[in-house]
């Protein structure tokens, strides 16, 4: 089949967060199953860096990916006037389209010459169906004036978890549309880790204390500030916390960074930039417990990294990824201070607890790979024809 998939951003805009990483698991997995796939993205590449309104084309993995030019950008999101050349140029060509994420106005575009070319599409919300902490007014408005439009001419909605299942519901999709296709992890990435104590090292970190992990894109929904007040719970107990990853608000960072000092702790957390590839590879490693607590989210592809890097997780069930660990790989605890308090003492201080779950890592990751996800997502195509 000849598929196109559509995302803000592509590879390698990896500080953008989960749907970059899973745009790029699906467009190359395609491809090695022998479909013809392209990327229709943006040239919004970096954080806080003008993005060039140039066109270009590469072909990446087997893939030919076309970035558009970018103007006007807000975070992440951009106006890519030369969409309509792309689209009158290349849609008519395709059997099936794939839009990953709301928000932007690449894929209400794509979605609206779609309909003109009868070619039938998807949309995966990416955990973006239900306004959740900033630019509340601004979604809904979206939702008014186009992303109503976008769901309701779509073949299905391609949900993560049974959390973004009843986002979906709540938010009035019908059950027909949905399909449930959790993320995966790409276990080829994690054959060959960097040694132990490589990132300690590099960071100052203690290499005795055991290490907490939170990794991902700092900012509010994550709910880090109710992390670090449950962590000063357990203050009796040897640990160091780094905090790893972007952000779009250096107020929110200081903040964060004043909360630690507020509650005793700012010795023992360590905020540190963003890293990738082998270097994040190594965070992992040197990691003795993985957390994510997170207000909402609709998967938690840093769990499933973790689980995959052989580190055990401990995990609030607002995260869809909940729903994969639970009682196997690690800890799920209700969002609350206690029950995050308990459940990090819990992995610090039962060693049979703790041991028990690092032994069913193997079996877990291996349950969560690409490779199953993305011939699920093929047949979803092909039922179309």
């Amino acid at each position: 089949m000849r598929i196109l998939l559509c995302v803000q951003n592509y590879k390698p805009a990896y500080s953008f967060g989960g749907t970059v990483g899973n745009a790029i698991a699906l467009s190359e997995g395609l491809a090695k199953l022998g479909h013809c796939v392209s990327v229709v993205t943006s040239t919004v590449i970096e954080r806080n860096k003008t993005p060039s309104w140039r066109n270009w084309t590469e072909t990446i993995a087997g893939v030919n990916v076309y970035y558009l030019g970018s103007w006007l950008t807000f975070r992440k999101a951009s106006l890519n006037p030369s969409v309509f050349a792309f689209a009158k140029a290349h849609l008519a060509q395709f059997d099936a389209i794939h839009i990953i994420g709301l928000y932007d106005f690449l894929g209400i575009a794509i979605a609206s010459f779609a309909k003109r070319y009868n070619i039938p599409y998807s949309v995966e919300p990416s955990g973006m169906l239900i306004p959740i902490v900033q630019s509340l007014q601004l979604k809904r408005i979206y939702h008014q004036l186009f992303g109503a439009r976008l769901l309701a001419a779509a073949r299905a909605i391609v949900v993560t978890s049974k959390i973004e299942w009843d986002d979906a519901i709540k938010f009035g999709i019908p059950l027909e549309k949905l399909q449930l296709r959790p993320n995966g992890v790409d276990l080829s990435e994690y054959q060959h880790l960097p040694p132990k104590g490589k990132f300690r090292q590099k960071w100052g970190l203690s290499l005795q204390d055991p290490l907490i992990l939170w990794l991902g894109r700092i900012e509010k929904k994550k709910n880090i500030e109710q992390l670090l007040v449950a962590l000063s719970n357990v203050v009796d107990l040897k640990w160091q916390l780094a905090i790893i990853g972007p952000t779009e608000s250096e107020l929110y960072l200081g903040g964060l960074r004043n909360l630690s000092r507020q509650l005793g702790i700012s010795k023992l957390t360590h905020f540190l930039p963003a890293v990738y590839g082998d270097e994040k590879l190594s965070a992992y490693v040197d990691a003795d417990i993985f957390l994510l607590v997170s207000i909402h989210e609709n998967w938690g592809n840093t769990v499933q990294e973790a689980i995959a890097a052989g580190v055990p997780v401990l995990v609030t069930n607002t995260c869809g990824v909940s729903q994969a660990v639970k009682d196997r790989g690690g800890l799920v605890v209700e969002q609350n201070i206690d029950a995050i308090s308990d459940g990090i003492r819990n992995l610090l201080t039962d060693v049979e607890l703790y041991q028990s779950y690092k032994a069913q890592l193997p079996a877990l990751s291996a349950s969560l790979s690409w490779d199953e996800l993305v011939k699920q997502m093929a047949e979803i195509f092909y039922s179309w024809k």
